[in-house]
């Protein structure tokens, strides 16, 4: 398919206007939708919006991990995948997003074959945790949490220059030391805790990515635009910030990226005699591919707070007993 030119033909649009509904789509009450209701989370009080932030927590952890570690696309979706699933078996109150996130890394390394060894994963999660104390690369002065401020002491006075050297001159964690025994003891044992929830069935994630269907339905849909399997392709990286791969099969995620793209470049897609997604997902899914589109697009809206204070600070866990990582705790203490 060719960009678009004035036409009468029907197009392709996506309202990118009302994407903010999912915020009130997401609070409390009976409009909560019934994939929040179901999880334990929600089961042991735990308001939607609240988890979908956790959710964005860890997700935003899991792609600065992948990063640092060099590891490709793909090892972060089932890194995300393998996330997701875990807190529609256990709850946010049992196990924190920060626990969660390490053993996935290493979980999704391992199966798809871009292994990382414990220590790798260990002093890049431990560089994070810094880095996320201390809020670098957000706007302190323009963006405030109130209670929610987790920076460690004085960090609101600091540039980010000045942040960034107090990054460098941190001492090297000791391998022989408790802080690292402390990490190294929860990545076992989420990497167990894990293992035994899901089964040990972990091989056929990396099958159900969306990821695997944008390149496909771009060629029979003759769309000569790369800009347009990019953007694709990039909406389904933000999809893997929500739990989206476990409400929706993956084709069903790849149309509504290809529609968002297409929109996005310009690109005219067939609409007559039938809309071009159904021959690939089926009829009666015109629903489901307006919420997911609204749900991307609201993961990179950068005025939501929550979005950003999931990808710049420090969220404290929801756990009775305070998490490895929280304030108050040993690491805590010991991190800076």
């Amino acid at each position: 398919m060719k960009p678009s030119t004035a036409s009468s033909a029907p197009k392709c649009v996506v309202d990118r206007s009302i994407y903010t509904i999912l915020r009130s789509f997401i609070n409390d009450g009976e409009n909560a939708s019934i994939s929040s209701r179901s999880t334990p989370s929600a089961s042991d009080g735990v308001p939607p919006s609240i988890e979908r932030l956790h959710r964005l927590h860890g997700t935003s952890l899991l792609l600065d991990a992948a990063t640092l570690l060099c590891l490709p696309p793909s090892t972060y979706a089932t890194a995300c995948t393998t996330f997701h699933r875990m807190y529609h078996r256990i709850s946010l109150k049992k196990y924190c997003v920060w626990s969660m996130a390490l053993a996935c890394t290493l979980l999704a390394g391992k199966v798809e074959e871009e292994p990382r060894t414990a220590r790798s994963i260990i002093l890049t999660f431990s560089h994070i945790y810094r880095r996320r104390r201390l809020r670098i690369g957000d706007d302190i002065e323009k963006y405030t949490y109130g209670a929610a401020d987790c920076e460690a002491d004085d960090a609101a006075s600091l540039t980010n220059d000045e942040k960034e050297n107090i990054i460098r001159s941190a001492k090297p964690m000791s391998l022989g030391g408790p802080v690292y025994a402390e990490w190294r003891d929860t990545l076992f044992h989420m990497e167990n805790v894990i293992l035994k929830t899901l089964g040990f069935t972990l091989h056929w994630i990396p099958d159900s990515h969306p990821h695997k269907f944008i390149l496909y339905f771009v060629r029979v849909l003759e769309i000569e635009s790369k800009e347009v399997a990019q953007q694709a392709w990039n909406y389904c990286n933000d999809s893997c910030s929500l739990d989206l791969c476990v409400q929706y099969d993956p084709e069903v995620i790849a149309c509504a990226a290809i529609l968002m793209a297409s929109s996005i470049h310009n690109v005219e897609l067939p609409l007559i005699p039938r809309p071009w997604w159904e021959v690939f997902i089926g009829p009666n899914r015109d629903q489901h591919l307006s919420t997911l589109c609204n749900s991307i697009l609201a993961v990179g809206d950068e005025k939501d707070l929550d979005s950003r204070r999931s990808k710049y600070s420090f969220v404290p866990s929801l756990m009775e007993d305070p998490s490895f990582t929280d304030p108050d705790s040993y690491l805590w203490s010991v991190a800076d």
